[in-house]
């Protein structure tokens, strides 16, 4: 979120984005010192506080995830409502005063948006200390569907600024009013939970930055679950998010355009500073386990985010790991209620288990640990985080449980140290949930070959580079090479576990674990050009040789 004050600076900006990075601009409105009172009022349609406690005890009982903002009306278009003021130059600013009486939070749902050239919306609060923007034409959905981020209190003012060289071309149609009534105002997280920048998070830093908040969209308002950005063995920087499917199945097709992720939302400290973060919008329903009335699936949905994530995110895609093997040394990182990123950490090394009823050998059962900081445990939110092993992959997303800060304090039979269970990525992987053959997890991670495992990475579709580190060299031949070429390693490599191909666009073509000490690959199907291949151990490049290829 990025904030600003009137005093910051008078200057024109344009702004040509090709990510969904907001541009920073001061509203013009601020800018040229227009009566902020001067603002025609929409007040939306009533909030049934009543209906919502109901649905929310309900969804509660079913085990479904909380909604912490619903749906109201509000009809609203830049011929139907608020006013128009003209700029000098022929430029011109629409405002808005929209309320829904009561909200601890408002955000914005449009349909038949489209914003020319230039053109920008903003929001912000009455006080103009919490000011949103600019959104551009990159954050409207393909079908024309645009959301605004959360602006607190009950009313806030949306402004369309439109330069004269596109003027009337623009469209914005508000139809709904997301009215946030908990999880917002109010404390979120429990008191136990341990925040990531604290030590217990310092050897996770990368994962960490995997991690993000989803604002999740059914038919009737947001809740949050958390999901992470993941690798695939294409190395194709494709921003596939990881979750759960409780948190997507009451979602329709129209809903994913509205679902938010929020990157690097957290503290800069150890639970101090001003909270962080940056907001994508849109996605595609990609893959998912179907479970079949609780009773039979792992528990994951695979969403694809419209737009490219932009590298000022600073973002991470994590690996993962679809052997059977117990994780050892493992957490979790997650959003609990929504809130700033926490941690917890795993006590012993989970159980193969099963989810209140899932096929049995579904799940990862396991307890929480006392640790420096706290006693971190998960919450409403939570859901869909993920489950790091000790070589930082994911091995898990979390269905649910009943670890609790406190004694009986989420519901009878509840504690700090009563279990949760993780449905396990190699359950997700391949026939064992409900779901069609095209939704099985591996056809989307591991779309070039059968790796058992995929590391994590900063920039995985960055072109190999050719930067040479310390590491030991295998021996390829021959070089070049036309149909197959053989890796032999020398004795400082005999503890390599896997190779990994790398073409020159930085893609993985071939991935196996290693046998002996020769292992032969066959090229055909490679294009000509310069591969890298690597040998890991524990998941870290230890060897590293080049080979070309011609045929």
């Amino acid at each position: 979120m990025n904030r600003f004050l009137p005093a910051l600076a008078l200057i024109p900006f344009s702004f040509p984005l090709n990510a969904q990075e907001l541009t920073g601009a001061l509203p013009m409105s601020m800018r040229y010192g227009l009566d902020p009172h001067a603002i025609p009022t929409l007040v939306a349609a009533p909030f049934d506080a009543d209906a919502a406690a109901t649905g929310d005890a309900e969804r509660e009982a079913d085990g479904k995830m909380p909604l912490y903002a619903r749906f109201v009306s509000a009809e609203a278009t830049l011929a139907t409502a608020g006013s128009w003021t003209e700029l000098p130059g022929g430029d011109r600013v629409w405002r808005l005063r929209v309320s829904s009486p009561g909200a601890q939070a408002l955000e914005l749902l449009f349909s038949d948006a489209f914003l020319p050239l230039g053109a920008q919306v903003h929001v912000y609060d009455e006080a103009r200390t919490e000011v949103i923007g600019g959104f551009t034409s990159a954050h409207v959905q393909s079908e024309g569907s645009f959301t605004t981020d959360m602006v607190h209190g009950d009313a806030c003012i949306v402004e369309y600024h439109e330069p004269a060289a596109v003027r009337g071309e623009g469209s914005l149609h508000l139809v709904q009013v997301a009215h946030a009534y908990r999880m917002v105002a109010q404390l979120k997280s429990d008191a136990c939970e341990v925040d990531i920048n604290c030590s217990e998070g310092t050897a996770w830093a990368d994962q960490r930055d995997a991690v993000v908040r989803i604002r999740v969209a059914i038919p009737s308002g947001f809740g949050y679950c958390t999901g992470t950005l993941v690798n695939n063995t294409a190395n194709d920087c494709k921003g596939y998010i990881l979750t759960a499917f409780h948190c997507t199945e009451d979602s329709q097709a129209a809903n994913f355009p509205n679902y938010q992720f929020r990157f690097r939302y957290q503290y800069p400290g150890c639970a101090t500073g001003s909270a962080t973060g940056a907001n994508m919008t849109g996605c595609s329903f990609r893959a998912g386990s179907h479970d079949q009335g609780g009773t039979y699936g792992s528990d994951y949905s695979l969403l694809e985010i419209t737009a490219a994530v932009p590298a000022g995110y600073e973002p991470y895609w994590a690996g993962w790991d679809v052997s059977e093997e117990a994780p050892t040394g493992a957490v979790c990182i997650h959003h609990p209620d929504g809130d700033v990123k926490k941690i917890s950490t795993v006590s012993g090394t989970p159980t193969s288990s099963t989810w209140s009823g899932f096929t049995n050998g579904s799940h990862w059962r396991l307890t929480w640990a006392t640790t420096a900081n706290g006693h971190g445990v998960t919450e409403p939110g939570s859901s869909g985080s993920p489950l790091f092993n000790s070589a930082k992959r994911v091995v898990g997303t979390l269905t649910g449980g009943s670890s609790c800060c406190t004694v009986n304090g989420c519901g009878n039979g509840t504690a700090p140290n009563y279990p949760d269970y993780y449905g396990k990525m190699d359950y997700h992987w391949w026939e064992n949930n409900p779901n069609p053959t095209i939704e099985e997890l591996h056809w989307w991670l591991s779309p070039v070959g059968f790796p058992v495992y995929q590391n994590g990475s900063r920039n995985p579709c960055a072109p190999i580079g050719m930067e040479e580190f310390a590491l030991i060299a295998p021996e390829v031949f021959p070089n070049p090479a036309t149909d197959q070429i053989t890796v032999r390693l020398p004795d400082a490599l005999l503890d390599g576990e896997r190779i990994e191909v790398i073409d020159p666009l930085g893609r993985m073509v071939h991935a196996e674990r290693l046998a002996g000490t020769g292992t032969v690959i066959d090229t055909r199907a490679w294009s000509e050009g310069t591969y890298l291949i690597n040998v890991l151990v524990s998941g870290s490049r230890k060897g590293s040789a080049r080979v070309a290829v011609v045929h």
